[in-house]
């Protein structure tokens, strides 16, 4: 019997260890009371008497208890503590422009700020916006001399070398070195913003120039359409045949006075003299590096020339030896408002100008819209409706036809086959930043979003302006438009002004010249070479001006 005894005081340590659990449990979830049935059969072999008997007992165990279940999930956090959030550094930028240049600045202006964000600045520009009706080029001039000038600002790009000489632009040679957009302008256009050896800004608009004719008149005429001059004496032939039937066209157009041709000169016109006229005739008078005013070898202005000579005698041949040229345009109060009317009217067959004017001049919101279209699409001053500015557009390009302006005798001898020069306005960063390399980099980081590839080509589209970067034609807003892709090779040949220290006193002596020719008090081309000599060595010294050989024919 010690066997059974042993099998029942094993259930018993059964019982205690499952009440023990049912205990732990109990410190848990707890559940409603469950009675719990223990069944065990015990098999055991014992000797009795001598006897070998096998027992076999079966033991029930019944205990009531209350069963806990345990509903335990762990979940490991690893907590990182965040750090105190950097406070942006405060800076402040001011971005001085011109009105017109707007929709150019305030966009970039925009994401300039979002990006400095990025890299820890909460930049504050402030702008300094130049309104239309003020001389930007003068005012910008005014505050770069009182100190007052933004730490970006716009300039006229023939006013840099004089900017550079009086130490008012930041170097940025390193900045362009490193970026691969700087091959999008084309070389005359980098060459424009460098002096002595560095770089000193980045052309953000620029323009061409060409030969504007009247389609309509040439036709009266009898010359050919499209009409394209390889020569001067291709100009002068074609204002020839124009005044033989200036009584037919006037007749036709309903104008009371005609001319062939129109080119600035004068005065009046300012810097549109040289630029738009003078420098037109000098670039393609003969081979480079001798069709320009400055000797870049021997750095000295140069007094006598083929080329200066070549381009006063141009002059006197339109206005002075076969009257062809009109005068009242440039003796006008505002010459730019004249010329735009005269060519619109048709008083004026062909006009020397700049790519601008093809909207801003004539377009269907321009200026001085040409009559006969406006007339023909039913507008009445301006064209309104999509209709009619589709009508317009469509009239305007069977109306006024573009020529490049050819060289003296169409690229023989080393000239040029045909020229045009470009202008334009430049990017720059103000030299009192030198001392604050933040400022800086801040400002170049600006200047690259100001002159991005989209940037640059929303705006150029949007006024029908030339953009300075040849990768704008990437942009369908901008390619779409037939006249940008008609113009926008003219860069690949472009020239463009000798814009050093002195230039706008020799600018003045190439107005002075002009303006006497048009009044009849200088009549032939040596007398026009003679006085510029002579008051170039006025005004920069007899010491700084070198002679170059003078060919007559």
């Amino acid at each position: 019997m010690a066997g059974a005894r042993g099998v029942i005081i094993g259930l018993i340590i059964i019982i205690i260890i499952l009440a023990g659990v049912a205990a732990y449990l109990g410190t848990q979830v707890s559940k409603p009371a469950k009675t719990i049935t223990v069944t065990s059969t015990v098999t055991k072999t014992v000797t009795i008497g001598g006897k070998t008997v096998t027992v076999t007992k079966t033991l029930t165990t019944t205990a009531t208890t209350a069963v806990t279940r345990t509903m335990v999930t762990t979940a490991t956090k690893t907590v990182t503590a965040s750090p105190k959030p950097t406070a942006l550094k405060k800076v402040t930028l001011t971005i001085e422009y011109c009105e017109p240049f707007k929709d150019l600045f305030k966009p970039a202006i925009a994401k300039f700020i979002e990006y400095e964000k990025s890299k820890g600045y909460d930049v504050t520009v402030k702008e300094i916006m130049i309104p239309y009706g003020v001389d930007c080029s003068t005012k910008i001039t005014q505050d770069l001399a009182a100190g007052t000038a933004g730490d970006v600002f716009t300039g006229d790009s023939f006013m840099l070398d004089s900017y550079v000489t009086a130490k008012y632009l930041y170097p940025i040679t390193n900045f362009v070195q490193n970026w691969p957009d700087w091959s999008q302008w084309p070389k005359p256009l980098r060459d424009m913003v460098t002096f002595k050896g560095q770089v000193w800004g980045i052309m953000i608009d620029t323009d061409v120039r060409m030969l504007y004719y009247r389609m309509d008149e040439f036709k009266l005429a009898g010359i050919q359409v499209p009409w394209q001059p390889e020569t001067w004496e291709d100009i002068i032939k074609a204002a020839l045949t124009l005044k033989q039937n200036a009584d037919k066209i006037k007749s036709a157009l309903g104008i009371s006075e005609f001319y062939p041709i129109m080119v600035p000169a004068g005065l009046k016109w300012g810097e549109a003299t040289p630029c738009q006229g003078f420098y037109m005739l000098l670039v393609g008078a003969d081979k480079p590096p001798y069709n320009k005013l400055y000797d870049y070898k021997n750095d000295k202005w140069v007094c006598k020339s083929t080329a200066i000579y070549r381009a006063f005698k141009f002059y006197i041949d339109i206005y002075e030896k076969y009257k062809v040229g009109d005068i009242d345009v440039n003796e006008a109060a505002d010459p730019w408002t004249a010329h735009r009317q005269t060519f619109s009217k048709g008083i004026v067959a062909m006009d020397l100008g700049g790519s601008w004017e093809f909207y801003e001049g004539w377009g269907p919101k321009g200026i001085a819209p040409l009559p006969v279209c406006l007339q023909k699409c039913g507008c009445s001053g301006k064209c309104t409706t999509d209709e009619q500015k589709k009508c317009y557009l469509d009239c305007e390009w069977k109306t006024i036809g573009i020529a490049k302006m050819p060289g003296y005798s169409g690229g023989k001898e080393g000239e040029p086959k045909y020229v045009t020069v470009s202008g334009g306005w430049v990017v720059e960063i103000n030299a009192k930043l030198a001392s604050n390399p933040t400022k800086v980099q801040l400002a170049w980081d600006f200047i690259k979003i100001l002159t991005s590839r989209d940037n640059e080509a929303q705006y150029a589209a949007k006024y029908g302006k030339v953009c300075p970067r040849l990768d704008a034609l990437q942009v369908s807003i901008y390619s779409k438009d037939p006249y940008i892709r008609l113009i926008v090779p003219f860069l690949k040949f472009t020239n463009y002004r000798d814009a050093l220290p002195d230039y706008p006193k020799v600018s003045k002596i190439i107005q002075i010249v002009t303006e006497k020719i048009i009044k009849g008090q200088i009549t032939n081309a040596d007398q026009a070479l003679d006085m510029y000599c002579n008051m170039l060595k006025q005004v920069v010294g007899p010491n700084n001006v070198v002679y170059w050989p003078v060919r007559k024919s």
